[in-house]
């Protein structure tokens, strides 16, 4: 495995907030390298990096026509609105803008979340739920411009056609090899424009559809020690299942990070919007899979597949470890959990890791990357051991998520 990248400490000083204190700001000035010990763990800290990269980046790239998706073999690598990462960039740009109220920053989340309007009436995949939601939705919760809304319900209707009764899913996409109907676990993410929209508009189908969706996906794509397949295929005849695996775990038995961390992270939204505690104890399952697992690393960054034969002399997955804060914190927040410490907790230890083993990184080598060490794909070779946009998303969210520690103002 690759060396992580150190952080040149003396490329930031900024005010820190100690993630002990995390709603002050002092006005002592601290190095990065002073961060890095485990008594200035700072998130106020990390949200002013984010801040200063990204304006740099936005500065230096002013077509909002591409977007940043990941950092590789020396290079940025931008991607069309169709990409499915493409929402990721103006959803981070939102989460700046509301922690900085930087004006600079708005106006870029505005620019970039426009160029993406187009990709709601997007009915070839289920990623319109992740572009749209992590964009516009943020654009629509801290503006409450009704126009926002109006391309959510689009994007929601869009989603929604995917659905197929007989079923009981929303297919994921309609162009991969080998693959009748197939359903991934990640689209329980989607879900949430679908709760939204139930919500604003008292429409039932979207709230029928996306139950159904979840309840299914419960039955269906989880294992008996509730760790997740990464896609279940269906046959379109019987509409039955006819394949459970993975394109980009190790294999089709083995338990690829990233998706348990989808899962978690889908079923603690699902419960957040319907407040069914069906949602809620499969959250808890998942929860207790990951951090009981025999290979859950001391230091909380998951390899990149639980069950890869390779361990410890493999990839860690950055991405899933972010992807995972963000469920936990989120997870902890729920009255109806009896020992919510545990999971904050771990989220701390994973930030903590970030910072202190040198996931994050400060120097521009990265262009506006925060977070380094994502695994996008180890069998198909790409985006391995490198930034990827969902990454700084991700962590971004767990660090908003844990200064306020109020997960309701946040939706």
């Amino acid at each position: 495995m690759e060396k992580l990248s150190k952080v040149n400490s003396y490329l930031i000083i900024i005010f820190i907030g100690s993630l002990f204190l995390l709603n002050c700001r002092n006005t002592r000035e601290v190095t990065f390298e002073e961060m890095r010990s485990p008594e200035h763990l700072g998130i106020d800290t990390l949200l002013e990096l984010y801040i200063s990269k990204y304006k740099k980046f936005i500065d230096s790239h002013p077509d909002s026509s591409l977007f940043p998706r990941s950092f590789e073999n020396g290079q940025l690598h931008m991607v069309s609105s169709e990409d499915w990462t493409s929402g990721f960039f103006p959803g981070i740009l939102w989460y700046l803008y509301e922690y900085s109220g930087d004006i600079d920053l708005l106006r870029a989340a505005k620019s970039w979340t426009y160029a993406l309007k187009d990709q709601s009436y997007n009915t070839s995949t289920h990623d319109v739920g992740f572009i749209i939601n992590s964009s516009y939705g943020h654009g629509y919760r801290i503006t409450r411009d009704e126009s926002y809304k109006e391309v959510l319900n689009t994007a929601a209707e869009s989603l929604a056609s995917r659905y197929v009764d007989e079923i009981g899913c929303i297919k994921s996409l309609d162009e991969i090899d080998h693959f009748d109907y197939p359903v991934l676990i990640d689209n329980m993410v989607n879900l949430e424009i679908l709760y939204k929209t139930w919500k604003w508009n008292n429409n039932e189908k979207y709230f029928y559809i996306a139950n159904k969706h979840a309840i299914n996906t419960m039955e269906r794509h989880f294992r008996p020690d509730f760790s997740s397949f990464q896609v279940v295929d269906y046959d379109q005849g019987s509409f039955l299942p006819k394949y459970r695996g993975s394109f980009q775990g190790y294999s089709d038995s083995t338990s690829w990070a990233r998706g348990q961390s989808w899962g978690l992270y889908g079923f603690v939204v699902a419960f957040r919007e319907t407040q069914d505690r069906v949602y809620l104890d499969q959250s808890i399952r998942i929860a207790s899979y990951i951090l009981g697992h025999e290979n859950f690393p001391d230091d909380c960054i998951p390899y990149w597949d639980y069950l890869s034969p390779d361990i410890p002399n493999t990839y860690r997955d950055a991405t899933a470890a972010a992807i995972l804060a963000s469920a936990l914190i989120e997870l902890s927040s729920f009255s109806e959990v009896k020992q919510p410490e545990q999971y904050v907790n771990l989220a701390k230890n994973i930030i903590h890791t970030m910072v202190t083993e040198g996931y994050v990184v400060s120097s521009d080598e990265y262009e506006n990357f925060v977070l380094n060490q994502g695994v996008g794909s180890i069998p198909a070779n790409t985006e391995v051991g490198v930034p990827i946009i969902y990454g700084d998303y991700y962590l971004l969210e767990a660090l908003m998520k844990y200064r306020n520690l109020n997960i309701g103002d946040m939706q």
